[in-house]
């Protein structure tokens, strides 16, 4: 691959001892920036409201394990575990208000949950649970998680041949595509007008920050860009990310690898795309079948992107605006990770109500908009599909010549003959019949053990 990736915080493919860049390294600047809170109730002075430990009036580990999950999204013993990881990265300048890890934790988990600010932590009221605290809180842990070991460790794009090998089988063996080692798409996180580079992060409805989102067959996030605004297209956020040199140069060396990704983004030798005009109506043809299988496989990605939003609901078009969009960038990065986490464990996802989810699609539907109508493919790539697309019709047709296996019947087993001169009336075993309603029907009315109706 030549030269540096074009942004930084990517891990690249293709080198065997990858580089890591300097996109979430620790700022320790941005914890003394003065935030604006943008609610009716201003930032108070923490010395004035917090006089001893919230930890000390509620613990939030000692709820229920059921009520725990659904507050915080976690279960105990992980929200433990990312305590502990966060100790190790977090500065001592960031340790202030003399609040343990945990409280600040949980708050920015509760955050991340429903997109607001709680007025308890553990259940019940408490008048040292502020805005600033919860600010604060949700600012020194997000910045924590978005240290670069921590997001090296769960977000991680396969680097080395046998990971992408396991990950291009995982897709075939469940949507019979080749090659796959990712599905993309973009997803917009609403923000509050930014005070600068306000038409960067404008998407002809609202203010944004839209994140190119790269997961694998099952569902876990491998790549995350969060910095784009708005503004940008799929194109043009993909151009610009170093995946796309990787991918590039991996197919340069024979390594064919694939990005399956939707209408938004052109033809490439190293992304599939639908073919257009092509409809539930289009008769069956090789084209047809390609696209119910690429869009079965895309959908992998959308159903990610639903999940993210249905567990970590501060990324709703609903949810409140109070971070500048650097801030929100880093939360975007933080509830991936968080995804992977409680992805790994199989934790079951929180449903969206329909008045959420029906926002959300229109939110983003009016946020990318209508599709280009003049789509100029590059003929490289459209050459690649096309050798897919009668890959694809080749072994459809295969398997439709297979002919069905014949079932083998068994022999049933003699069944043995009573004794005449043996057989007792009083003896025979109780028939049940199949239909109650057919009883005595041919039967001798001889038993008289047979209960009567």
């Amino acid at each position: 691959m030549a030269g540096k990736p074009p942004e930084d915080g990517y891990i690249s493919v293709v080198d065997e001892e990858p580089e890591i860049f300097a996109l979430l390294k620790w700022d320790t600047a941005q914890t003394q920036k003065n935030f604006d809170v943008r609610s009716s109730e201003r930032a108070k002075s923490p010395e004035k409201y917090i006089q001893k430990s919230i930890a000390e009036e509620a613990d939030a580990f000692d709820m229920n394990d059921a009520a725990f999950l659904e507050t915080f999204r976690l279960p105990k013993d992980l929200a433990r575990s990312l305590c502990e990881e966060i100790k190790a990265v977090i500065p001592d300048s960031t340790k202030s208000l003399d609040l343990p890890i945990e409280t600040k934790v949980l708050a920015t988990l509760s955050y991340y949950a429903t997109g607001k600010y709680q007025k308890s932590i553990a259940g019940k009221s408490d008048l040292n649970v502020t805005p600033y605290f919860y600010m604060t809180a949700v600012m020194q842990v997000t910045e924590a998680i978005n240290h670069h070991t921590i997001v090296k460790k769960y977000i991680h794009f396969p680097h080395l041949r046998n990971e992408r090998d396991l990950i291009k089988n995982r897709f075939y063996m469940k949507y019979r595509i080749p090659n796959v080692v990712g599905c993309v798409d973009c997803m917009h996180v609403p923000i509050a007008k930014p005070d600068n580079n306000h038409k960067k992060h404008f998407n002809k409805s609202y203010h944004s920050k839209k994140a190119q989102i790269i997961c694998d067959s099952d569902l876990n996030i491998i790549s995350v860009d969060a910095l784009p605004g708005g503004s940008l297209s799929h194109e043009a956020i993909l151009l610009k990310h170093a995946v796309k040199n990787d991918l590039e140069s991996l197919n340069a060396a024979r390594d064919t690898c694939w990005l399956v990704g939707g209408l938004h983004y052109m033809q490439k030798p190293y992304i599939m795309t639908p073919i257009p005009k092509i409809t539930k109506k289009t008769p069956v043809s090789p084209e047809k079948h390609y696209t119910n299988l690429h869009m079965t496989t895309h959908n992998v990605v959308l159903d990610t992107i639903k999940q993210l939003k249905s567990r970590w609901k501060c990324l709703q078009a609903s949810c409140n605006k109070h971070f500048d969009p650097s801030m929100v960038s880093m939360i975007i990065v933080a509830c991936c990770i968080l995804h992977n986490i409680c992805n790994k464990r199989g934790l079951a996802v929180p449903q969206m109500t329909q008045a959420e989810e029906r926002l959300e699609i229109m939110k983003q539907k009016v946020a990318n908009g209508a599709v280009s109508k003049k789509r100029v493919e590059d003929p490289a790539g459209v050459q690649v599909r096309n050798a897919l697309i009668e890959r694809l019709w080749n072994e459809r047709s295969a398997n439709e010549c297979i002919p069905p296996k014949k079932r083998v019947r068994k022999e049933r087993e003699p069944i043995p003959q009573m004794n005449p001169v043996e057989d007792d009336p009083s003896k025979r075993p109780r028939v049940m019949m199949n239909n109650p309603y057919a009883f005595g029907m041919g039967m001798n009315h001889g038993w008289g053990h047979y209960p009567q109706h």
